[in-house]
């Protein structure tokens, strides 16, 4: 393989003279690059190096790191298909190459990528030369002047810093080839009529144990409005902390893309939600891991493998999604970041007409300290670093809401009629289908009852609160 990850890979870092020790650091999941016949490159790898000192993220099986590895592996594969060493690049064998990766096209006869992706492999492999020309000792191969082999252009662009509203300025390494970017997309989020269908093909899955999990995971995504990776990262434990919470309950979820690790965010979901998963930990999960790995090695991770009892990759589910896409029949996009989005702009459209006398963009601008409140508010829920990030959402949504005057007070509850519903129709079709005995039915139509009513409970204890906000953590 041309690139794979050290699993257990440990590297050397100082030597301490107050041990008299070598210290040591995790550096799992580093990747390792080699060319097509199998040896390493030893260029690529030491960039690699690089990176892992200057702590890149290694986070969901390489992170970071990862990223870089596939783009900058794209002019390894050029390079060793055309027998060239990366000193012998020139102006006119880089343009080639952005080129091929512009022209190259997929299975059905699509272009295999967008423009910014060709940007991102262009600037990154650009950096890498940078680092190539340095590890070489390297004279006139790339830089800024005419008598340079490959000569580049330095960007400066003014970016905002995590975690605040300052800014500062970066440079960026460019090439006369690199194309401009692509137009900005609307961020559409799945369509109610492709998540129904999608639905339906779960619930009627034969597969008891595949139909649970998958159900659980699906409403996971819908519910939760996580990356893909932040969903798996979800814990058993995390749903017990989450089901024992008084009063509105919230659940755990770790933010990713962040430099600073460790962050969470807390997400309020319905008592519905929670008895879904709770169905699934109870009636699969616990049969599986106790089957393959056994209870004592338990990683306490949500969604596992059937089969292995380990835990589920983000990948697969997105091969999962593509699976149902083409079962029933989507013609458009389906991916996991679609439900992110639904999420958000759903959010978004509740917290606004929760206050009625904001009836369009405009007078939403004339809010600004509104406009401010309820990004913060959003922003708490979906684990964006920058406000800003969510103008586009609010656009979206006020283009959407023409003719729409219903105001929710219980943003949890229309939630929870959701889940309700799906799963009296997924309990009906069960029994059609003699998928489940009559007891079976009986208990899950009372846990789903008893679930819905405290939401209702919930609901109403709320309604008298004069700003919902963010919900408080009890």
């Amino acid at each position: 393989m041309p690139i794979t990850y050290l699993k257990n890979f440990e590297r050397w870092d100082f030597y301490s003279p107050l041990n008299q020790k070598l210290q040591i650091v995790d550096a799992s999941y580093t990747p390792f690059i080699t060319y097509n016949n199998g040896m390493p490159c030893n260029e690529a790898n030491m960039y690699m190096h690089k990176q892992l000192t200057a702590v890149r993220s290694r986070r969901i099986k390489g992170g970071t790191l990862k990223t870089y590895a596939k783009l900058i592996h794209h002019l390894v594969h050029y390079c060793f298909k055309n027998k060239l060493r990366f000193s012998q690049l020139t102006d006119s064998y880089f343009t080639l190459f952005v080129h091929c990766l512009q022209g190259e096209r997929d299975k059905l006869g699509e272009l295999a990528r967008s423009n910014n992706h060709v940007i991102q492999i262009a600037q990154r492999c650009l950096d890498f030369l940078m680092f190539v020309q340095y590890y070489h000792d390297l004279e006139h191969f790339i830089g800024t002047g005419n008598e340079n082999r490959l000569k580049v252009t330095i960007e400066k662009h003014r970016i905002v810093i995590e975690g605040s509203n300052n800014k500062k300025e970066i440079e960026v390494i460019t090439h006369s080839c690199v194309p401009t970017k692509d137009a900005v997309k609307r961020r559409l989020p799945v369509s109610e009529a492709d998540a129904l269908k999608v639905w339906n093909y779960i619930y009627n899955q034969d597969n008891r144990e595949k139909r649970l999990r998958d159900i659980a995971l699906y409403q996971c995504l819908e519910q939760l409005g996580g990356r893909i990776s932040e969903i798996h990262l979800i814990t058993v434990q995390d749903i017990d902390n989450a089901a024992r919470t008084n009063g509105n309950p919230h659940l755990k979820l770790t933010t990713l893309k962040r430099r600073d690790n460790d962050v969470t965010r807390s997400i309020p979901v319905s008592l519905a939600l929670l008895a879904c998963i709770k169905e699934y930990i109870n009636k699969v999960r616990k049969k599986i891991i106790k089957r393959t790995i056994g209870k004592a090695n338990d990683h306490d991770y949500l969604f596992v493998s059937l089969t292995t009892g380990k835990p589920f990759q983000s990948e697969s589910t997105g091969t999962y999604l593509n699976i149902w896409k083409k079962k029933v029949g989507i013609e458009g996009p389906f991916h996991a970041h679609l439900f992110r989005h639904a999420f958000i702009t759903n959010k978004l459209r509740e917290i606004i007409l929760k206050h009625k006398d904001i009836t369009s963009g405009d007078k939403f601008r004339e809010h600004l300290l509104h406009t401010e409140r309820f990004k913060m508010q959003l922003q708490q829920w979906t684990g964006h670093l920058r406000l800003h990030s969510l103008d586009i959402y609010i656009n979206l949504v006020f283009s959407d809401l023409n003719g729409y005057s219903e105001v929710y007070d219980a943003v949890q509850l229309k939630d929870s009629v959701k889940i309700v519903g799906q799963h009296l129709e997924a309990i009906n079709q069960q029994i059609k289908s003699k998928s489940i005995t009559t007891t079976e039915a009986l208990l899950a139509l009372s846990n789903l009852i008893e679930a819905f009513k405290g939401d209702i409970d919930n609901a109403l204890s709320s309604s008298d609160r004069v700003d919902v906000g963010i919900s408080v953590v009890k």
